[in-house]
């Protein structure tokens, strides 16, 4: 993929304006690498929504003007200091928390996210809950570094001694807010519950392929941004493709559509389903961690509608996210 956008941006803007309910994100790589391209497109392109995905080091390299029309901002933070710098190089956590410091400084009202990615050294209790006592973020969602990288060593020991514990106190916590009408920001946690109470989940949860797709700097249109050179991916390009004709075409199938819990989980990611880089007893494995999570949710399910009968939490503020923000909901 080349570093620099290759296409005309008049043939960009026709795209997109064909979907009167269009949402840009910009994704990368690093996208304030190209903050010019980031001003015309904002200023020239009709949206319904912006968002963007950040590691937040060069926040301060595009205008304050164009921060305050997002709707959504993630920026990438994996909890304590010593765990991202540990990820991310010494200091990439100082920088993070000034940049969400700035922009909520500066006025920024909209979803202030961090986005987590979780591996070896995580905690996902103590690395969630610090994020949430910052103060600084409206929402925190994580990703598993699962199928990414090479097969872990221990992983099974980390997922059972560390992460499934983790997620245990995390949805004790979660709960123990909500009946005193504190509703956490936890991304996974309310996308599994908006499809337990409100409507299921698309398949998958983020809409690659289906809704959502990713444009490369080629003008290559990708059913899903990490899919940057896998046929399956390919749907064409958008100097000769519509937005119509590209809706659905890569879906998720079988044992996805069969299980029962599709309809939560949306059969999780469209990469892994497609790749299954850790085979298919490492793709069960993933299953299951998201199958736990769910049902540490469900045992809870009755005390939470009960919650919404008596107006303690309102369902308008628990239905989260009201539009696709790239938070692909399952880690």
């Amino acid at each position: 993929m080349p570093w620099e956008i290759k296409y005309d941006y008049g043939v960009l803007k026709e795209f997109i304006e064909k979907d009167k309910n269009a949402i840009i994100a910009f994704y990368g790589g690093e996208p304030l690498l190209n903050t010019n391209f980031i001003q015309w497109v904002m200023d020239n392109v009709n949206a319904k929504h912006f968002v963007i995905q950040t590691n937040g080091t060069l926040v301060k390299t595009l205008p304050i003007k164009y921060w305050l029309r997002f709707d959504s901002i993630l920026l990438s933070i994996d909890g304590r200091k010593e765990i991202t710098d540990y990820y991310r190089g010494k200091g990439i956590y100082d920088k993070v928390i000034e940049a969400a410091r700035w922009l909520k400084r500066h006025g920024f009202k909209g979803d202030l996210i961090a986005r987590m990615t979780v591996s070896k050294v995580s905690n996902i209790y103590q690395d969630v809950t610090h994020l949430i006592n910052i103060g600084l973020f409206d929402h925190i969602h994580w990703q598993l570094d699962v199928v990414w990288s090479e097969k872990w060593t221990n992983f099974e020991k980390w997922v059972s001694e560390n992460y499934l514990p983790g997620i245990d106190k995390l949805v004790e916590l979660f709960v123990e807010k909500l009946n005193e009408g504190v509703i956490l920001g936890i991304v996974p946690f309310l996308g599994i519950l908006r499809a337990l109470l409100f409507k299921k989940n698309p398949s998958p949860p983020c809409g690659a392929g289906s809704t959502s797709f990713a444009i490369s700097t080629d003008g290559r249109i990708l059913a899903c941004p990490i899919a940057v050179s896998e046929d399956w991916a390919y749907l064409g390009d958008i100097t000769n493709t519509t937005s119509l004709e590209i809706k659905g075409k890569v879906t998720i199938n079988e044992p996805c559509i069969s299980c029962s819990y599709y309809h939560v989980c949306g059969g999780r990611c469209l990469y892994a389903y497609k790749e299954k880089l850790w085979g298919i007893d490492g793709f069960k494995k993933i299953c299951n961690i998201t199958t736990y999570t769910i049902d540490k949710l469900k045992m809870h399910l009755n005390d939470i509608k009960a919650l919404l009968e008596d107006n303690i939490v309102k369902g308008e503020e628990l239905y989260y996210p009201k539009f696709n923000n790239t938070t692909e909901i399952i880690p």
